[in-house]
């Protein structure tokens, strides 16, 4: 007759013992132990769902030992992703799957389910760069030169445009004034390269350029892209239109070289950036148009920075007495939002 009973309670309490079995376990180091489901460890900080208590979040310093039934996801702090049944036992994590066990140190462990990161579908960056000098008394001077950069991307889409004003004036008298700008447009088959088309303008009213423009369309690669280093060179077929105050206009095709990179280091504090164009005429190699950037930004406050940075422009075979250089070095402020 007792054998009986004994039988007949272990046939009832079956289901309930492996209920039991299946649940996860997690042990603190004051002896408290929660029984239920722990759903992730992230940020150094556990989430465990108790029945009839709800979710309760454990420091995973107060943390001995853990063991989790079910086959779950666990990150270590070199980017794998290990998948199985879960245990934490004497500062060491063990993970068993079909494939075999592995031991990890608790230290470098990182997350369990980890949260998916999702990157953002669109980001929009704007520089906007100014920089100035003037002097009084015997001598009476003022330049002033601005410089405006915004980037947008979508998905695979990029939109790119510039925009530069440089003025100076001495004694009353303007001695420099010219405006540029360009606009790309840029779509990504791949990650890792794009076709593009563009187009640009300037005036330089001291070099005899009353409007030069260019369309073309091409291809780049995409060679670096990451949240600290942006960097792309493309090439391709461009037309070059040139309208000029006295000397000959003139229209020709050019090969366009192009190329921009920034590096960003110490968490935004510092930048460095670089962009450059070259123009080829297809049927006179040695006429070339040269325009480039180099410089370094360093933050000052949110997105004020302190900028220093080179302009040039070159003309291979400029119009009557214009000098084939222009070249700026500049010393001003520079802000820059993302968003």
């Amino acid at each position: 007759m007792y054998y009986t009973l004994l039988i007949v309670l272990c046939l009832q309490s079956a289901g309930p013992l492996d209920d039991a079995a299946a649940l996860d376990r997690l042990e603190m180091s004051d002896g408290t132990v929660l029984v239920g489901q722990v759903l992730q460890f992230e940020d150094g900080r556990y989430i465990v769902e108790v029945e009839g208590i709800g979710k309760i979040e454990v420091a995973g310093e107060n943390v001995v030992s853990v063991t989790i039934s079910s086959t779950e996801t666990l990150r270590t702090d070199a980017g794998e992703d290990l998948s199985g049944t879960i245990q934490l036992q004497d500062e060491t994590w063990l993970v068993k799957n079909p494939l075999g066990a592995r031991t990890i140190p608790r230290g470098r462990v990182l997350a369990i389910n980890p949260t998916p990161v999702v990157a953002p579908t669109s980001t929009q960056k704007a520089t906007i760069t100014l920089n100035g000098a003037q002097t009084t008394g015997n001598t009476r001077t003022a330049s002033a030169v601005m410089n405006l950069d915004y980037t947008f991307r979508y998905l695979t889409h990029r939109f790119v445009s510039k925009v530069d004003w440089t003025y100076a004036e001495d004694d009353e008298a303007v001695t420099k004034r010219s405006t540029g700008a360009e606009i790309k447009y840029d779509f990504f088959p791949e990650d890792n390269w794009y076709l593009y088309t563009s187009f640009s303008a300037r005036n330089d009213a001291f070099a005899d350029l009353a409007l030069r423009t260019t369309a073309g369309i091409g291809a780049g690669l995409q060679i670096l892209d990451t949240d600290n280093i942006e960097w792309s060179e493309e090439t391709g077929i461009s037309a070059l239109n040139e309208d000029f105050e006295v000397a000959q206009d003139a229209t020709t095709s050019t090969l366009r070289i192009a190329g921009r990179a920034e590096w960003t280091l110490k968490k935004e504090i510092f930048e460095a950036f670089h962009d450059h164009t070259l123009y080829i005429a297809l049927d006179d190699p040695e006429k070339m148009l040269i325009q480039g950037r180099l410089g370094v930004r360093t933050r000052i406050v949110g997105g004020l920075s302190l900028n220093a940075q080179m302009n040039l422009r070159h003309d291979s075979q400029p119009p009557g007495d214009v000098e084939q250089d222009d070249l700026e070095f500049l010393l001003g402020l520079a802000y820059s939002t993302n968003f």
